[in-house]
Order: structure tokens, then C-alpha cells, then sequence
């Protein structure tokens, strides 16, 4: 069996024993080394070629995110943020380090029992074999402000646009928002999300934006021109009178995309655009597929510009999609004056 080579960085030598001893309960994962701050874990990286690095954005001297810089222009490999977020500087850090390469993000755990040390334990585990499975491609980034020159968009067709991703998501929805004025719709997101990282996640996509990004509330009907995202925790749906309902996660991926898609499926299909974007697993197929059977329009991301090509390859194979857009394609059909011509 080959072993997944797994090199760890963090300052605290709590956490990196912490680390080294939950991963060395899997025998598919081979512990490679551990760095104590960045620039041990530029070293280290170009030295020993992990298939993965778990980073620490924290650190004396040269930090986590500068140490992702350095390691994506020099000797890439998958990095997996592993963060606190009792601190808006550290969760901030944490979604800069995914716009400059990093794969995912993981909550530091919250140790009250050793119950829920090996709970946390598992979740890493899982994390890691999931990133290590996926192709890596570390030349795969989004400029789409300089290739398209900024204009209002006016799609008085459409009420909602609903946007789904996963891994590598987060630094393309923020291209996609700083390409945009502010449009005559209101965008949902459905971004798969670690659990306490939702609120950075809005901060972040509000730097990249001039539109006003939101937590939704129960209750609440969406604002044309805003962007909402579900809360920590929940899934984000359109409910009887195209209110917002915020209900918790039952579970698996959250927030939910087939959930949102499959809610504006049974509310308002023919106000409503969508597109699932980068991401593992099948989560939107289905739902995109409700939507496109009612009326509503409905969209897929390219292979080649895919982080991930699983979510949107699930979604055109199961004739969800109408069609596969590149990043710059999609933009200019959320900017289209006329998207059912």
C-alpha cells in the first residue's frame, strides 16, 4: 500500500505530537517530518516532496501564509490549513493562504476530553486522504479582472443566481464577485464550508467585492444585488413567500447545494440561474437537475479550469447542466443582458 507522505507545521509542540500521533493511527498515512514555522516548512517541503502539508497560519517569523507563497512558487504540493478561529486575524490569514494555493481548511480542535481529540482526529484523517486523492494541479488560478472589463449587469429575468462549490471554491467565487458590479439579482452560495470559518469567509469575499455580502437570516428575503451565505452550520433554502429558511445541517456536506437548488427548484425555477463549480463528490447534480426540469437555467464548470472536476462533472452527467462554462464564461453570462436568448 502506498502511504500518504505527510509533512505537518505548526509552532506549538503540543499540537504538532497532537498531530503526529493522531495521523500515526492510520496506517495509510506516513508522518514525513515535522516544522516548528514557516521557513522550516519552505525547507522542508522542497526537500522532502510531501503529498500534503498541514499549516499552521500563525507563526513566528515567517507565518503560514507567506510559507504557502513560498512553497506553491517553489516546490507545490496540497496544503491543508489547520487554524484556529478564536481570532478574525487568524481566520483572515486562513482564506489569504487558500487564495495562494492552499486546498482546505480545518478549525484547530477544541480539546475538553480526549473523546474529542480522536473525534477531531478522524475528521483530519478523513480530510486527508480525501485532498490526497484529488488530482493536483498547482498552475490553476482565476485573473478574471484583467480579461474582462467591468460593466453593470442587467439580467431583469432572473430574481436569484445560486452558486455551489467545494475544494477550490473559495478564491473562484471571490474572482467571480470582484468581476461583477452590482447586478439586478441577488447570488446565493452554497460553500462548502469547515465548521467556524463562515464568517471569515464573508469578510474575505467582502474585501473582494463592491456588493454587500451576508449572513442570511430566517425570515429574511433576499436583497437584489447582495450575496448571502448560510450560516455556520445550516443550509441555505428560499421557503414559502421567498423567505430565507436557515434550517441546521442533517449532515454530510454543508451547506448543502442540492438542498438550496432543490428549494429555488420548488419556489421560483423561473427566476432562478445556477451553477455548480469546483468541487469533490456529487453535491448540486441533483439539485441542479430539479431546477433545469423546471424552467430555471442552469450551468456547470469546465473541466480544465476545475480545482476539482467531480461536482461539476456529476452535475452535466446527470443533465443537470445545459452547459459547461469556464470561469470568464460564466462571468459574462451573469453579466448578460438577455441569459434565455
Amino acid at each position: 500500500m502506498t502511504k500518504i507522505r505527510v509533512l505537518t507545521a505548526d509552532d506549538s509542540a503540543t499540537m504538532r505530537t497532537a498531530l503526529t500521533q493522531l495521523l500515526g493511527q492510520d496506517e495509510g498515512i506516513e508522518i514525513i517530518g515535522s516544522a516548528k514555522d514557516g521557513q522550516e516548512a519552505v525547507a522542508m517541503a522542497e526537500s522532502l516532496a510531501p503529498d500534503l502539508l498541514t499549516m499552521d497560519v500563525m507563526m513566528p517569523g515567517m507565518d503560514g501564509l507567506e510559507a504557502t507563497r513560498a512553497i506553491m512558487s517553489k516546490r507545490p504540493c496540497r496544503i491543508l490549513v489547520v487554524s484556529s478561529i478564536s481570532e478574525n486575524t487568524q481566520v483572515d490569514l486562513s482564506f489569504q493562504a487558500l487564495e495562494a494555493g492552499a486546498l482546505d481548511l480545518l478549525q484547530k480542535p477544541e480539546v475538553t476530553s480526549l473523546e474529542a481529540l480522536q473525534s477531531w482526529g478522524d475528521l483530519l484523517r478523513k480530510k486527508i486522504h480525501a485532498l490526497a486523492s484529488l488530482p493536483f494541479d498547482a498552475g490553476k488560478t482565476w485573473k478574471l479582472a484583467a480579461q474582462i472589463g467591468k460593466k453593470k449587469a442587467s439580467v431583469e429575468a432572473i430574481r436569484y443566481f445560486a452558486l455551489v462549490a467545494s475544494t477550490g471554491g473559495p478564491p473562484l467565487l471571490a474572482d467571480l464577485l470582484n468581476s461583477l458590479s452590482t447586478p439586478s439579482y441577488s447570488i446565493l452560495i452554497a460553500q462548502h464550508i469547515a465548521s467556524g470559518f463562515t464568517g471569515g469567509l464573508r469578510r474575505w469575499l467582502k474585501s473582494r467585492t463592491v456588493m454587500e455580502v451576508a449572513i442570511a437570516s430566517p425570515g429574511e428575503i433576499a436583497r437584489p444585488g447582495w450575496v448571502y451565505l448560510a450560516p455556520d452550520g445550516r443550509d441555505l433554502l428560499i421557503g414559502s413567500g421567498n423567505r430565507f429558511e436557515t434550517p441546521l445541517s442533517p449532515g454530510g456536506v454543508c451547506p448543502c447545494g442540492d438542498r438550496l437548488l432543490s428549494s429555488l427548484a420548488a419556489q421560483v425555477p423561473g427566476l432562478t440561474a445556477a451553477a455548480v463549480l469546483t468541487g469533490m463528490g456529487s453535491d448540486g447534480a441533483k439539485g441542479l437537475l430539479a431546477l433545469r426540469q423546471r424552467g430555471g437555467l442552469t450551468f456547470a464548470q469546465d473541466e480544465s479550469s476545475s480545482v476539482v472536476y467531480g461536482m461539476p462533472k456529476e452535475a452535466f452527467a446527470l443533465g443537470g447542466a445545459s452547459r459547461k462554462l469556464t470561469p470568464s464564461e460564466l462571468i459574462a453570462v451573469m453579466r448578460a443582458s438577455a441569459l434565455r436568448s
